[in-house]
């Protein structure tokens, strides 16, 4: 049987469907660069669409067939609401504007741009925007950002732009040095009396959101994240007293992750953390003004969450310091400069004289925190 092929190419000016919806039944239907499709009302595909144009939809995109993103752009850009069920295929370039709320129930991939300009783009199904590694983010604000997760890859920076709906939470994660690294992001609004419980080193802890980070993929031992201070005027009395905090369970206690830059205020404005990212959920919190530093000495090599390793509460505070640890004949086992509680710790490994396990027992540590203080010395238990 001889199959139909309907192609429009358009080298140039712009079209646009007069009918009220453009069905296209199996057709290819083709956009040269420099055409602009401009359909008022619903379109529904179910042949194939190549895309190397500019296609703006006004009404639900429904895509049962082949969207061939090419080097297009594909703009939603009604005042009402629409709905974009895309089966999970790419975007080249995504634009959203207009002011209606765009609700999309499959995932969507942004190869090259998301180009956020004036109405939300809210997940149903747990859908999820989906970044890229070359992927570039434009605009974002309160009038426009994503409701749902968002998934980022790749080396470089990464850029978060989540909200709720109303207000922006921008999250950013910078210095990502993995290229297989993969991770998703969603942000919590604390409800219904739930609360976030904070260990002992910390005053405060934010009552009003937190972060899960989930690693699928590589490593971001070596990042650092900023959080958005929203209407967290009541967390601390000083916006450099302000940290990150992080938890591998949003049961368990949240421990400091230091604060390695701040700008803006605690009602508008941001915090990053000191330390590399190891657990899932963020939080911004607020630490004693003093930043003194509290040593615990007991470490459990059993991998069980609790004391895993030797934890120097406060110490990212110093990035300069330096700690070694020492058996009972005196001989070095460990040793480091700028322990960070993370991927720079003692967890009952040897870093000196090869990787060894080290056997239970009595060790000795010193600590120099490198701003001209005078040196920490003690012992620690590992069980």
């Amino acid at each position: 049987m001889k199959r139909n092929i309907f192609t429009l190419i358009f080298l140039s000016g712009t079209y646009v469907m007069m009918a009220q919806s453009f069905h296209n039944n199996g057709a290819i239907v083709s956009l040269s660069s420099q055409s602009v499709l401009t359909v008022p009302d619903s379109l529904v595909n179910k042949g194939t669409i190549i895309n190397n144009g500019s296609l703006g939809i006004s009404g639900a995109w429904v895509n049962l067939g082949t969207y061939d993103a090419g080097s297009g752009q594909i703009n939603f850009n009604s005042n009402l609401s629409q709905t974009i069920n895309h089966s999970d295929q790419a975007f080249s370039k995504l634009v959203i504007s207009g002011t209606g709320v765009k609700t999309f129930s499959a995932n969507i991939t942004i190869e090259s741009e998301l180009d956020l300009q004036s109405s939300v783009l809210k997940s149903a199904n747990g859908a999820r925007i989906i970044l890229d590694k070359n992927a570039v983010i434009k605009g974002g604000s309160d009038q426009s950002h994503i409701v749902g997760s968002v998934e980022a890859k790749g080396a470089g920076n990464w850029v978060f732009p989540i909200g709720n709906g109303t207000t922006y939470f921008p999250v950013e994660v910078t210095n990502v040095t993995n290229a297989n690294a993969l991770a998703t992001l969603t942000l919590h609004e604390l409800s219904n009396g739930q609360v976030l419980t904070a260990d002992n080193a910390l005053t405060q802890i934010s009552s009003k959101r937190y972060w899960e980070l989930i690693f699928t993929a590589g490593s971001l031992d070596q990042s650092k994240i900023t959080l958005p201070l929203v209407a967290e005027d009541g967390l601390a009395t000083n916006l450099d007293d302000v940290v990150v905090a992080e938890s591998n369970s949003i049961t368990d206690a949240f421990v400091s992750r230091g604060n390695s830059g701040t700008s803006g205020s605690l009602t508008s404005g941001s915090v990053t953390s000191e330390s590399g990212l190891t657990s899932r959920f963020y939080a911004a919190a607020a630490i004693r003004g003093d930043h003194a530093i509290e040593i615990f000495n007991a470490v459990s090599a059993g991998n069980d969450g609790r004391n895993d390793f030797f934890r120097i509460e406060n110490i990212e505070f110093y990035p300069n310091n330096h700690v070694a640890i020492f058996n009972r004949w005196g001989d070095k086992v460990f040793e480091i400069n700028g322990y960070d509680n993370g991927s720079k710790s003692f967890n009952g490994t040897a870093n000196m004289g090869g990787n060894n396990k080290l056997s239970p027992g009595t060790f000795f540590y010193s600590i120099e925190l490198g701003d001209g203080s005078k040196k920490r010395t003690g012992y620690l238990v590992l069980k």
